[in-house]
């Protein structure tokens, strides 16, 4: 979920950011519908519009941007737990919600959570969470303690901005070699070395090889890269010696291909060879013997012991390019040894644990993952200018050269209380305060209709997608590698009027890692509380504010809101206090309900009356980020579907994008 510390799904937790244009109309122009000259040249170029039309770029998702200068809250302003005073406020909101689209509150097991009692309700920590997200972004929190600090990793191959610098890194070049009279061009990873990690105790040492280089040409490459068309090839030739046969044994394929002659593809310039998909291909590594002729050809490979060498064969994920097998000389500890930093372990498994349900497709997460205790296993590496770099393929995932807590550019972060602290409560090093409200669950009232399956691809967006997460520069994508990068805003999912299908030609792709779930049918009543104590009048107007919100508008929950599930309207039906004098009058013992009214209007009054004097001029309902959050909370400016779906993997619109998401105001229309 996102790179957050916080694991509820509402919003606060994903940060990022990203300014530009929706992809069908000229960059700060807003939507445009007209297929025709929308734009000059120049927009048209990096909206990556196309003959007769144009290239879509969107999500079902956008970014509210985080305010730049936390509210300095006072922190003698933060009132003990046991204070009694009738300027402080205790009591309950009873709040009822309403479900606009078919909702799921998913157990586990793709049904809707019930409480102790059997009874369908939305969990109190699930609306938390909710109300939590829009205080922040009202409160002008600051988002230091939500944002988990860890380098992601990227592995640009094919375009953007980083496929220099990543060729860079792994030193990839075309060199020639002269092989007995005969020259050719050959493309090689200079800087990839291959050797074998150790995982003792949770701290990780790469140890190297027996061979230091395989050519001199080839600098530290020190592993041998095997055809798969090679392999094959020598079987179909072979008359009864195969000297490839540990790839097939008992008469099957473990290589990507089976073996069966490939057949020649030109596209354009370019010949590339097709075999038939292996469909039981899974990626391995296991011992082998091997045998070389001219430093760099692999001749034979066989089990250990039957050739001169020793070493491992290590096969990569399925892709329709990589037909390769590697081999790793044998290991060699008497050579310096190479520690791997506890941050870097770190951010490699915060990155494996995002890529769970890509991995899943061919069962791989433990292949790319690092050795277990006590195990020793293969790997690729880079020492380059201070960094390693390392993974379980020659062309690995590099860390970007900065956290992503670097990018949040906030005044005031990290040393001040703000609302949602103040609220909420918070736990540190130099302290701790205790939550001043408690949620309870949001129980069904009557009955409601549980609708059919559905299957849906429920992966979450990832923040190395820096063309959504990041602001951009001067209408240009960004990286974490750029060193003022920012951070483009909290993650919101847009409403929608009816829902929507998937469009993206994921679940075609990937049935096995689908969510399957019954939802419930949109109607659904719910009814909660949240009881609250010692509460500023300010503090008390922000918490109303943040669960009504403003005329009009809706929140989503729950899962698979990127397709229009789980949209809600929130209603306060009652907010009262204790009223001090009753509660504990000589003259009033026997009354039972010693409560009096809050004025919603009154107290969201008061809260927007103190952030005003501290922002000194306009208003808080004049802020930018504050008008973008509402605009998507809207149920009157709900976008249609087809400016708020996943980018098409089938039709190439996500593979060939170079465009940042638009701004919220261009998707619905509204630039004021």
């Amino acid at each position: 979920m996102a790179y957050s510390k916080n694991r509820n799904n509402y919003g606060s937790e994903n940060l990022g950011n990203r300014k530009g244009q929706y992809n069908q109309g000229s960059y700060g122009q807003g939507y445009n519908k007209a297929k025709g000259s929308a734009g000059n040249g120049k927009d048209q170029g990096r909206n990556g519009q196309v003959s007769g039309g144009y290239r879509y770029t969107g999500a079902p998702y956008n970014f509210v941007r985080i305010w730049n200068k936390v509210y300095g809250y006072p922190k003698d302003k933060l009132t003990g737990h046991d204070e009694m005073s009738e300027e402080l406020l205790t009591g309950e909101i009873v709040y009822e919600i309403e479900a606009k689209s078919p909702i799921i509150i998913d157990d586990g097991n793709g049904r809707f959570v019930k409480d102790a009692k059997g009874r369908y309700a939305i969990p109190g920590s699930t609306v938390r969470g909710l109300i939590r997200s829009n205080v922040q972004i009202l409160g002008l929190s600051c988002y230091e303690d939500d944002i988990d600090d860890y380098a992601l990793m990227y592995r640009n191959v094919a375009y953007g901005s980083e496929k220099k610098r990543y060729n860079t890194v792994l030193g990839a070049k075309q060199i020639r070699i002269d092989d007995g009279g005969k020259s050719y061009g050959i493309g090689v990873l200079l800087n990839v070395r291959a050797g074998y990690v150790e995982n003792r105790g949770g701290k990780y040492t790469i140890y190297q090889t027996c061979v230091d280089s395989i050519k001199k040409e080839f600098k530290g490459m020190n592993y041998y890269v095997l055809s798969e068309r090679k392999i094959v090839a020598d079987y179909l030739k072979s008359e009864g010696k195969f000297s490839f046969q540990v790839f097939r044994p008992e008469g099957k394929s473990i290589l990507q291909h089976e073996f069966q002659s490939f057949s020649k593809v030109k596209r354009g310039e370019r010949v590339q060879y097709k075999g038939r998909e292996n469909k039981e291909y899974k990626p391995y590594y296991m011992p082998v013997s091997y045998e070389v002729k001219r430093e760099k050809d692999i001749v034979a490979v066989g089990e250990p012991g039957e050739y001169k060498y020793e070493g491992y064969a290590v096969s990569t994920g399925k892709m329709n390019q990589k037909k390769a097998v590697y081999i790793i000389p044998q290991i060699d500890k008497g050579k310096e040894p190479i520690e791997i930093p506890e941050r870097d372990v770190r951010a490699f498994r915060i990155d494996i644990n995002k890529r769970e349900s890509t991995l899943a497709r061919f069962e791989g997460r433990k292949h790319f993952d690092l050795p277990e205790e006590g195990e020793i296993k293969p790997i690729f590496y880079i020492q380059l200018d201070g960094r390693l770099y390392f993974g379980f393929t020659p062309r690995l995932r590099l860390f970007y050269d900065h956290t992503v807590k670097e990018g949040l550019h906030q005044k005031g972060k990290g040393d001040r209380i703000d609302y949602g602290k103040a609220l909420f409560g918070y736990s540190t090093q130099e302290g701790s305060y205790k939550s001043k409200l408690s949620f309870s669950d949001a129980v069904l009232q009557g009955t409601a209709t549980v609708l059919g399956e559905e299957a849906l691809i429920l992966a979450e967006p990832k923040p190395s997608s820096y063309l959504d997460y990041l602001k951009p520069k001067r209408g240009e994508g960004v990286t974490y590698n750029v060193d003022d990068f920012e951070l483009r805003g909290v993650k919101q999912y847009w409403l929608h009027k009816e829902l929507a299908g998937d469009s993206s030609g994921k679940a075609q792709m990937m049935e096995k890692v689908a969510s399957r779930f019954r939802p419930l049918k949109q109607g659904a009543r719910f009814t909660g509380k949240i009881r609250f104590q010692n509460l500023t009048m300010d503090e008390m107007g922000l918490l109303l504010w943040a669960v009504r919100l403003n005329e009009n508008s809706w929140m989503n929950v729950g899962k698979a809101k990127a397709y229009g599930y789980g949209n809600i309207s929130l209603e306060i039906k009652e907010a009262k206090r204790l009223d001090l004098g009753k509660a504990y009058s000589s003259d009033s013992l026997l009354d039972l309900a010693p409560f009096r009214e809050v004025c919603v209007d009154e107290a969201i009054k008061a809260y927007k009356e103190e952030v005003n004097r501290f922002l000194g001029t306009g208003t808080i309902d004049e802020l930018p980020h504050i008008k973008d959050f509402f605009r998507m909370k809207d149920s009157s400016l709900i976008p249609d579907n087809d400016k708020t779906r996943y980018m098409s993997i089938d039709e190439g619109e996500y593979q060939s994008r170079n465009t940042p998401l638009p701004e919220v105001s261009d998707v619905v229309g509204k630039t004021k």
